[in-house]
């Protein structure tokens, strides 16, 4: 393994020092503004433009990609900056929070169009796009907004009528509209609870109804095995996921001391009734969770640090399948020592990948780019910042290589949507309403 190692570090190295040109080295592409939200607001009202907001996170994978490999690009750089005021939110740091939840952003990246004279979201588009495609949607955005304001109107005008219902829900879903979960909600109602369990309908069940003690999810707990005949694991799935968010919920306070524990002693025994097996699991996705909440980073290492040990005991690639998750939650932590523990953890983790029998490099990839942002933040230097960037670079250097077979991928997968051939979840206005 020594002898691999060395292999991988001397061809990191080669990397590392090969001048290279990045897309998002060339300055052709979108030029995002760096203001607050009232800035930005007043620009794009002086400019008469429109704002596009890119909504992203420092972890999420797709929007990385966005940043990397088509804002760059001088198309989109030339469409972009001639008709709109672009920024970039960080929806976990600053006032990126509350203007995450202020336009109901759920998903990443989500990009917004956005009407600077009243707010207004105007369109919004959910998951990576090509070069393209991201032109067309924004060329496509008025269009949208129209189309958006046409089907709320016939919603608000009848919603007794079903085929309306369906047209709005279906575009609301789409474009990962908040206001879906509630036309979701209305929706059920108007159709028979015992067709509730079948595929149609069971996915909008499974992706809106979110409290536990909801009369949705009575009627699913009362039913459980007509559910679970019907949707296998996604049955589970949804059952587990109403107490995780319902307990997440709760946690989302500033002190301990505001923690409603008589709430979640409630949902404890709601979920002994119903016989879940996962309880433990949920009191300790909570703890941890109340752990980031109220700050105390110390205690939540404390308890991390415990699962690392056992995970990669078991599992050389325990890292990269889910112990990654554990110390994305650091995002908002200023404290060195924090990040020198998650550091040790990332070494950790490298040297039991090094020593397995077979050398998934995934796994490492994923380990040493962590480990690099992780050593940056803790502020080391020399040699082992020195061995973490120059592995970090290797792999990041590989995933441009990529980029036209990702692309490819994407644009088969929709038109194969388009064309209906993927088999997934529908409502009848998916095919009724052309969406």
């Amino acid at each position: 393994m020594k002898n691999v190692y060395s292999i991988l570090l001397a061809l990191a190295l080669m990397v590392a020092v090969t001048p290279k040109l990045k897309a998002e080295d060339t300055g052709e592409g979108i030029q995002f503004t760096h203001a607050t939200w009232a800035e930005v607001i007043a620009k794009a009202k002086s400019e008469n433009k429109i704002i596009f907001a890119d909504c992203y996170t420092t972890w999420c994978g797709p929007c990385k990609m966005l940043s990397k490999q088509v804002f760059p690009q001088k198309e989109v750089g030339d469409y972009f900056n001639a008709n709109f005021v672009n920024v970039k939110i960080d929806c976990e740091k600053g006032e990126g929070i509350d203007l995450k939840n202020k336009f109901g952003v759920s998903a990443f990246p989500t990009m917004l169009f956005i009407d600077p004279s009243n707010e207004k979201v105007l369109h919004r588009v959910v998951g990576f796009r090509p070069a393209e495609e991201l032109i067309k949607e924004a060329k496509g955005a008025p269009a949208e907004a129209k189309r958006a304001e046409a089907l709320a109107v016939a919603y608000n005008k009848n919603k007794k009528d079903l085929k309306t219902v369906e047209d709005y829900l279906s575009y609301l879903v789409k474009v990962s509209d908040p206001k879906a979960e509630e036309v979701a909600l209305h929706y059920l109602k108007m159709v028979p609870k015992t067709d509730w369990h079948k595929k149609e309908y069971f996915w909008l069940m499974a992706r809106y109804v979110k409290d536990p003690f909801s009369k949705e999810a009575a009627y699913f707990y009362k039913n459980k095995a007509k559910f679970l005949e019907a949707n296998g694991f996604q049955g589970e799935y949804f059952e587990s996921g109403m107490y995780y968010s319902y307990a997440g919920k709760l946690t989302e306070v500033s002190t301990k001391d505001e923690f409603n524990q008589k709430k979640f002693d409630k949902l404890i025994k709601l979920m002994e009734t119903n016989e879940f097996d996962r309880i433990d699991n949920v009191k300790d996705y909570t703890n941890r969770a109340l752990l980031i909440s109220v700050g105390d980073y110390a205690g939540y290492m404390d308890v991390v640090e415990e699962k690392f040990a056992k995970g990669l005991a078991s599992n050389p690639k325990y890292y990269a399948e889910s112990g990654f998750n554990l110390l994305n939650r650091l995002q908002d932590c200023e404290d060195k020592a924090i990040y020198e523990r998650a550091a040790k953890l990332l070494d950790d983790a490298v040297e039991t990948q090094m020593n397995a029998e077979e050398l998934d490099m995934f796994s490492l990839s994923i380990a040493y780019r962590d480990s690099y942002d992780y050593l940056t933040k803790a502020g080391i230097t020399g040699e082992r910042l020195a061995v973490a960037k120059a592995m970090n670079d290797l792999f990041v250097n590989m995933v441009p290589k990529h980029r036209k077979l990702l692309d490819k991928t994407h644009k088969e997968a929709q038109k194969a949507k388009e064309e209906g051939n993927t088999g997934g979840r529908a409502i009848p206005a998916m095919k009724m309403g052309g969406y």
